[in-house]
């Protein structure tokens, strides 16, 4: 289970950066908030929502809850690694054995 929940992590994680490239680039409204004569705010509205950032939204948002996931099915096997009992090594003695003398 966790090692198909890793290979879902994975492509989503691809999709995302993809994703985030395909989509236009915004650097010149910033640059312009800071006394370039725009009259846009610094994160200042971008109209309608592109199509590509809704599924941006939506992929980054299972790219969390997978993360969240992960973690904690990770964390759970971790604890009953733990609960296993550690075998114990019988003592046999730090000094040979001196009664031949």
């Amino acid at each position: 289970m966790e090692n198909l929940l890793i290979f879902f992590y994975i492509v989503i994680s691809i999709a995302l950066i993809l994703l985030v490239l395909l989509q236009q680039g915004k650097g010149s409204d910033i640059g312009s908030a800071f006394g370039g004569g725009s009259s846009n705010a610094m994160f200042g509205s971008s109209g309608p929502s592109n199509p590509l950032t809704k599924v941006t939204a939506i992929v980054s948002a299972i790219f969390l809850i997978l993360s969240l996931s992960i973690t904690y099915i990770s964390r759970n096997s971790a604890e009953k690694d733990l609960e296993v009992s550690i075998p114990v090594a019988e003592e046999t003695g730090i000094l040979p054995d001196n009664s031949s003398e």
